[in-house]
């Protein structure tokens, strides 16, 4: 066995053993102690390094010590610092040290009755891995449990049985040929995959080693083997398998296009939705680059896609347009992920890109779309019920019990129906037929069936009914308008998100021209009812650009995003800020006279005087203001709006960082 391995494991041995034991040379000089003889001698390790085991056991000395045999055991006295006659019983255990010979010394006492644990007994009993001992001819002779539990035998099941046994057949052979000659040549085997047997059969797979023991005159006796499970490793293996063919099949598979593009605008790979939506070969897209796809007017969208990769390692998703290969334009989604080497930076980018063609006929058929599904969910009768008022029971369709979520079998009284509900379903459904009962109107209904996540919502409707014996029942329908919910859900929010991104800036959340030309209508119709006056204030970053040459856009665009937030706590909630691009930012306020304007723009320009912290870094950026007033110096937006502008920059031409007031 590898003589650093047997070092290693009689060093784990001797610390953790219970037993107090010592490590002596052949003289009788103390080497080492552990801790359980620190403990029992109540003294410190390096009092015991400066004795010699006749300190302790006077009747043992240097010339006994090369007269013992392999392990000696014998009764002697041990002499503590309060106690000169402790009886003891003393294992004198002789090991090989280099060209030395060494002994281990353990000590019990008299009275106790255990045979002193061999170095090596605790680190064998308590090993995760599986230890066994076996003949040159397979004959197992010891195993610890960790060996026993693997194969699922007890110990009369394994000591004294072959281990051949337990093994394959394919095994057997590779152990008997190839491994058997290493270890007759090596004295170790490689490690090596093996595969055991429970009794039921069940295969246990293995990782395996084997040492090979000899005889003082070299001959071989034994074989040690160590085995550790590895089916972890296996079961590790097969889900990475398994998700690359997951990952193969989706990127066969996906309705959208994905490719993989090289920092260098390089299509690598194209699934086939790529090829079909652009109407290239696989071939032909290689020589294209991503610009060569765009058509005119998207530039900025693709440098915001590829400055977001670069910096965070993904983009947002945004809307562009596409050409394909006849010329046709086609409306698109996309977003891109960095793909990174072993040392981080960035080797490529997956690109996404969905056709929304359809989604947008969708988008702009919404109000029409909800119409319909309106009118087409109350007609429709997927499954159908009655309700008898007599004997509270329900008669439910085939279709009914599916929709539902309910064997055939299940007992349809009103008690057990309601429990497919929440407390305040229930109350809601109990009152609908109550409802239907007492007026004899029909009534429509729509609940989420309890136990779902996410819900699963139901119609339902009902109607009265008279049998021809005059019995009074409520029929109706079920319909399940899961989809119809979440598509109407979907589409809502859609309008809404376009409905923002169409009056407001996507930097800083400011409305944008068009939603402030609304507004100033707003304050003009308001004005000329209180013979008030609006004021028009243009805002321009003076030297912005150095903030950007300086610290790069993120800075330049948390400045922007800091100041439109400044500017919103500065002016009243009736006021309106308003980004109307790049650097500029404008104010509409409703004052009660022209005098306020000038106070409004001060304050205005006070706050934005106030450094911003970004990161750590102070950012200083002053301003440029004009002001013009309606009705003084315009009647519509557009004119006051540049005589504001004009006063902006006579204040920027005369010295920066600071406001004019329109005189014109």
């Amino acid at each position: 066995m590898d003589q650093d391995l047997v070092a290693s494991l009689l060093a784990s041995a001797f610390e953790q053993s219970s037993t107090a034991q010592w490590l002596c040379d052949s003289q009788g000089l103390i080497l080492k102690s552990n801790q359980a003889m620190i403990n029992w001698l109540a003294t410190d390790s390096s009092r015991l390094t400066e004795t010699t085991l006749s300190s302790w056991l006077p009747d043992v000395l240097p010339a006994h010590l090369s007269q013992m045999s392999n392990r000696t055991v014998r009764s002697l006295t041990l002499f503590l610092p309060n106690d000169k006659t402790t009886p003891v019983k003393a294992t004198f255990q002789p090991i090989k040290a280099a060209s030395a010979r060494h002994f281990w010394v353990s000590l019990l006492p008299a009275t106790d009755t255990r045979d002193p644990d061999l170095p090596l007994q605790t680190l064998f009993d308590s090993s995760q891995d599986s230890i066994a001992y076996s003949l040159l001819d397979g004959t197992i002779l010891l195993a610890n449990p960790a060996f026993l539990s693997m194969l699922d035998r007890s110990v009369m099941d394994v000591i004294g049985h072959n281990y051949r046994e337990f093994t394959p057949e394919n095994f057997v052979s590779l152990e008997e040929s190839r491994i058997r000659e290493q270890l007759l040549s090596n004295n170790v085997s490689e490690v090596y995959d093996k595969r055991f047997l429970r009794p039921d059969g069940t295969p246990v797979d293995m990782s395996i080693r084997l040492a090979l023991v000899r005889d003082d005159q070299g001959e071989p006796l034994g074989v040690w083997s160590v085995s550790r499970d590895v089916s972890m490793r296996n079961q590790l293996i097969e889900s990475l398998a398994n998700s690359e063919r997951r990952f193969r099949s989706l990127f066969r598979t996906s309705m959208d296009a994905i490719g993989l593009w090289t920092p260098d605008h390089q299509l690598q790979f194209a699934n086939n939705a790529y090829l079909t939506m652009t109407g290239y070969t696989q071939s032909e897209l290689s020589q294209l680059t991503f610009h060569e796809m765009t058509p005119p007017g998207w530039e900025d969208i693709d440098t915001e896609i590829a400055q977001q990769v670069e910096e965070r390692g993904y983009s947002d998703v945004f809307e562009k347009e596409l050409l394909h290969r006849d010329g046709t334009i086609i409306p698109v989604s996309i977003r891109a992920t960095a793909v990174r080497d072993r040392d981080g930076s960035i080797s490529g980018s997956w690109v996404i890109i969905r056709d929304i063609r359809a989604y947008k006929r969708v988008l702009n058929a919404l109000e029409h779309s909800q119409n319909m599904l309106e009118q087409t969910n109350r007609m429709a009768r997927v499954g159908g019920w009655e309700y008898n008022a007599q004997t509270y029971q329900f008669t439910l369709t085939d279709e009914s019990f599916r929709i539902l979520a309910i064997p055939r079998t299940f007992n349809t009284s009103l008690t057990n129906i309601q429990k497919l509900f929440s407390e305040e379903s229930q109350q809601q459904l109990f009152e609908q037929i109550g409802h239907t009962l007492d007026g004899g109107l029909a009534s429509d209904l729509e609940i989420p069936l309890d136990g779902f996540e996410p819900p699963r919502w139901l119609r339902i409707t009902a109607q009265p009914a008279i049998d021809t014996q005059g019995v009074t029942y409520v029929v109706g329908a079920v319909q399940d308008i899961t989809e119809f919910k979440n598509r109407q859900q979907s589409l809502e929010q859609d309008r809404d998100e376009f409905q923002r991104m169409a009056f407001h800036d996507s930097l800083t959340q400011l409305p944008n021209r068009l939603l402030l030309e609304d507004r100033f209508r707003q304050l003009n119709f308001q004005a000329n009812r209180s013979n008030g006056r609006v004021a028009v204030i243009v805002i321009d970053l003076d030297d912005f650009k150095d903030i950007n040459d300086r610290h790069g856009h993120p800075a330049g665009d948390a400045l922007l995003r800091a100041i439109a937030s400044r500017l919103t706590q500065t002016v009243r909630q009736s006021d309106t800020v308003a980004r109307l691009g790049g650097d500029e930012f404008i104010i509409l306020a409703a004052l009660d006279d022209a005098e306020e304007a000038s106070l409004v723009a001060s304050k205005v320009h006070q706050q934005l005087q106030k450094p911003i912290d970004w990161d750590g870094t102070q950012l200083h950026c002053s301003c440029s203001l004009g002001v013009a007033l309606y009705p003084e110096q315009g009647d519509d937006f557009s004119t006051l709006y540049q005589a504001a502008d004009l006063a902006m920059y006579k204040a920027k031409t005369t010295g920066k960082n600071r406001m004019e007031v329109s005189d014109q």
